[in-house]
């Protein structure tokens, strides 16, 4: 009996068989330990590390106790949320963009 491949198996369904290797031998390594764990419904400001001499900026992200992100862009200081471009998958979504909704969360009960 030959042995059965499952790309043959696979053939003419439209589905591909995932690559054996998801990350190139060559890429780096992902630290999987969070950096900090975000409270439920609690605004935490993140400051970007600027050059001496440049204006402050950061972001505002909240987790959302009935789940996903918001996530603000801020301008010299936390109060002064401006508005930036949202690129999605390599396409831009607006430039005027002030509060952003990160809804989807898997289902995993």
């Amino acid at each position: 009996m030959a042995d059965i491949k499952l790309k043959d198996v696979l053939k003419g369904s439209g589905f591909v068989e995932i690559p054996k290797k998801w990350m190139d031998k060559d890429s780096p390594k992902r630290d999987t330990k969070p950096d900090m764990v975000l409270p439920v419904d609690k605004e935490i400001i993140l400051k970007a590390d600027t050059e001496e001499g440049k204006a402050n900026r950061g972001i505002i992200v909240k987790y959302r106790k009935k789940g996903g992100y918001e996530v603000q862009y801020w301008y010299t200081t936390p109060d002064n949320i401006v508005p930036i471009e949202i690129t999605a998958d390599g396409t831009s979504k607006g430039k005027s963009v002030k509060k952003v909704t990160l809804e989807y969360h898997p289902d995993t009960d």
